[in-house]
């Protein structure tokens, strides 16, 4: 089983929310491709909060840019077929870079590359933000033109009216809610396990 947690923008909790379900699953976690903080990388905190195994990157990239214009600036040609998800018997956490339609090479989106993955399903991770209403119908509009199989969404620190809102018009159901948490730890970590452990029992 593999899960691919997409965004509707950067920064809209997709590490945090890959650790809780890594926890939550008992799986595997894969980032494609990491672009900035190579010392402190994504796969580094789903490690250290979750123990998880995090499959190495398919690149890697010093700096903090979309991962066409890093692999430019680094003088590196992404190669599709390295983007291949890694086997494992467990299930498989991948997260994505960016928001869903954020470029992959100069000539692919990574909606359009990841979603060629057979057997995959989504889930969408959105955050309350000035415009994020839009960039998140948008985003779901754009994931149902490409047939995917989308379990949810995890909405982080959306108001409850805001919230059921988003719920009615898009017709997706909320698997989880994040609030803002000033320091994530294991126990942060646990608590949400516990939390959203109902909706994923029929995962």
């Amino acid at each position: 089983m593999h899960i691919i947690i997409a965004g509707i923008h950067t920064e809209v909790g997709k590490t945090l929310v890959s650790t809780i379900l890594t926890s939550l699953l008992q799986a595997d976690y894969w980032k494609p491709i990491q672009s900035g903080s190579l010392e402190h990388s994504d796969s580094h905190q789903v490690h250290m909060l979750s123990g998880a195994t995090c499959h190495p990157e398919a690149y890697r990239f010093s700096h903090p840019l979309a991962a066409h214009q890093a692999a430019e600036r680094e003088g590196i040609c992404i190669q599709q077929d390295r983007l291949t998800p890694p086997k494992t018997k467990k299930p498989l956490i991948i997260e994505t870079s960016g928001g869903f339609l954020s470029p992959c090479t100069p000539t692919t989106l990574q909606g359009d590359l990841f979603s060629q993955w057979p057997c995959a399903s989504w889930i969408l991770v959105s955050k309350a933000y000035l415009g994020s209403i839009n960039h998140t119908c948008l985003t779901v509009e754009a994931m149902r033109l490409r047939n995917l199989n989308i379990l949810g969404m995890i909405l982080n620190q959306y108001p409850q009216h805001e919230e059921d809102w988003l719920l009615q018009i898009t017709q997706l159901s909320c698997l989880g809610r994040l609030n803002y948490e000033t320091f994530i730890s294991k126990s942060t970590i646990q608590k949400y396990v516990d939390l959203w452990k109902p909706s994923f029992q029929i995962i």
